[in-house]
């Protein structure tokens, strides 16, 4: 927990309630369901979790109130974020009205916060959820110097740059410092 405030995880069903709500579901999503739900509640009470399944290590930035905050493992661009909703949904429409307006504020802040730390020249959102189908955005800085600017990150491949844990440590700072 961090600025005293609980996440909860609650599963969105894939079909619309009466009023063309989604309606909650009546349990958590396992984590055999979804690779996020164990990163969602691991950080809860952590500022790292290093996922049993995958080895992939997720370094939380903030809680939000519909979403968590993690810094991408790459930090190819430097303050590469993901944004991941607190409610399992794979689709934006899935969310009721109230949790996606404050998701899209959350990612919005975040952007904000980026921008305000890493000054890049541009921010790309990606919202894809093809491999993982859980709603999460990608917040790409780019930079002058970008090796192809115009154009999608993924079409310029490139060794995954990874940080010391202090590097790590001072970029999650550095965005912190811009959302509080």
């Amino acid at each position: 927990m961090r600025g005293g405030r609980e996440i909860q995880i609650r599963v969105v069903d894939r079909d619309p309630g009466a009023e063309g709500e989604p309606v909650s579901g009546g349990g958590e999503v396992s984590e055999a369901d979804c690779v996020f739900y164990a990163v969602i509640s691991a950080l809860q009470q952590r500022e790292s979790f290093q996922h049993p399944t995958f080895g992939a290590l997720y370094r939380k930035i903030e809680a939000l109130p519909a979403s968590i905050a993690i810094l991408g493992h790459d930090q190819y661009y430097p303050g590469y974020t993901l944004v991941i909703s607190k409610i399992h949904a794979t689709e934006l429409y899935q969310l009721p009205e109230r949790e996606s307006t404050q998701y899209f504020k959350d990612m919005l802040r975040v952007a904000k916060a980026i921008a305000a730390a890493f000054r890049p020249r541009k921010l790309n959102y990606e919202l894809l959820g093809n491999t993982v189908a859980h709603l999460h955005w990608h917040l790409f800085p780019r930079y002058e110097g970008d090796p192809n600017p115009t154009r999608p990150i993924w079409e310029h491949t490139h060794a995954p740059k990874t940080l010391s844990t202090q590097e790590y440590a001072e970029t999650i700072a550095a965005i912190r410092r811009q959302l509080s």
